[in-house]
């Protein structure tokens, strides 16, 4: 059971539209589900990438940056509507989680953690029932059964939220352990991600530097990529739709809090050379490659949400926010007739088409929604 965080970005958008319970219902019940089950760790923070049961118990312990950032980006809007602080707790230890120990030689984030260590999947984050039985309390907080959960061993799933003096014990039980192989390829696309979901999760809290951080890790994206080379992981070769369009998507967060302008600008510069390099005019769409790239038979366009959301989808946003009007239009148009063949898999689209329609009536809406008053 895979979290489908395009699905329920798109819910949270229309509610805050709407304010219609119908849409917020199935995204309250995804984030107290993810939080409280298996697919949580909730000993380090962070989410393993799926669970083999429709209960959310039992992970496949991999960790990937592309579910943590957009978990990240969720939780910290659906913090804005829901103030009970366990969520907040929640996402303050995946945030502090994800800064740790998705830190590369780079001094940006890496891809992903194994689910396996010591050939032995799950290891690393399972607890054998004479591991942890005498430690004061667990079964107030977890539920704690002799025979375990899983393949006698126990995934941790929450009661209530656990108190810090447990959750330090259970942390040096773990550090006993050999630790799951972490890939450190630094993707640019995925990078930017992490900057929009630290800038979301400073709204909510504004006394944790987030916004600092956010800024922080701008400037070694900017020295690594932007005075180089845009690229999209090793190879100077290669950059996708999508690498350009979460950095402007950054970039846009990032002036949208600041007021700094030097964001809007480079925004601007860098969809002009998007437009360039990846638009094709006949079709006013982009495509995912490079144009000076593309194989002589196929010419790649992709609509759909994928592990991240569609770069088209997030680029007719980007071009909104940037006043961009005309080419925002052609994109918006052009999309919309993609939409009645595929809406099912362009959950990113849907909303920033209706942000699109919102803007272009002279609405008072942003991208995460409208004021109710001016529906």
């Amino acid at each position: 059971k895979f979290p489908t965080f395009n699905l329920y970005e798109t819910l949270l958008y229309f509610y805050n539209k709407t304010n219609e319970k119908k849409y917020l219902d199935p995204v309250s019940l995804l984030i107290k589900q993810i939080c409280s089950k298996g697919i949580y760790d909730h000993v380090e923070g962070g989410i393993s990438r799926y669970t083999v049961d429709e209960n959310w118990i039992i992970p496949h312990f991999e960790k990937m940056l592309y579910d943590n950032t957009q978990f990240i980006l969720l939780l910290s809007k659906f913090c804005k509507i829901n103030k009970d602080e366990y969520f907040k707790e929640k996402l303050i230890q995946t945030v502090e989680f994800i800064n740790k120990e998705f830190l590369n030689k780079n001094e940006l984030l890496g891809s992903a953690y194994d689910a396996d260590s010591d050939g032995e999947e799950g290891k690393y984050y399972t607890f054998n029932y004479d591991e942890i039985k005498n430690l004061k309390s667990i079964n107030d907080y977890f539920f704690i059964d002799s025979k375990g959960n899983w393949e006698n061993k126990i995934i941790l799933v929450e009661k209530k939220s656990p108190s810090k003096e447990i959750l330090t014990k259970l942390l040096q039980i773990r550090l006993k352990k050999k630790k799951p192989f972490f890939d450190d390829k630094t993707q640019l696309d995925l990078n930017c991600l992490w900057i929009s979901g630290l800038i979301q999760a400073h709204e909510v809290l504004p006394q944790k530097g987030y916004l600092k951080l956010a800024e922080k890790f701008f400037l070694k994206i900017e020295e690594k990529y932007l005075k180089k080379i845009i690229k999209h992981s090793y190879s100077e070769n290669i950059v996708f739709l999508e690498d350009y369009a979460f950095l402007i998507k950054a970039l846009n967060d990032l002036s949208d809090k600041t007021m700094n302008f030097r964001y809007k600008t480079l925004a601007k510069k860098l969809s002009s050379e998007t437009i360039d390099k990846f638009y094709l005019k006949e079709k006013d769409i982009f495509q995912k490659n490079q144009k000076a790239k593309n194989d002589i038979f196929f010419e790649p366009i992709d609509i759909s949400d994928n592990t991240v959301p569609n770069g088209n989808a997030i680029m007719l946003i980007n071009l909104i926010k940037l006043g961009l009007t005309k080419e925002a239009k052609k994109l918006a148009v052009s999309l919309n007739g993609y939409l009645n063949i595929h809406k099912n898999y362009m959950m990113t689209a849907i909303r920033a088409l209706d942000f699109f329609n919102n803007i272009n009536s002279g609405k008072n809406c942003n991208e995460q929604g409208c004021k109710l008053n001016d529906k």
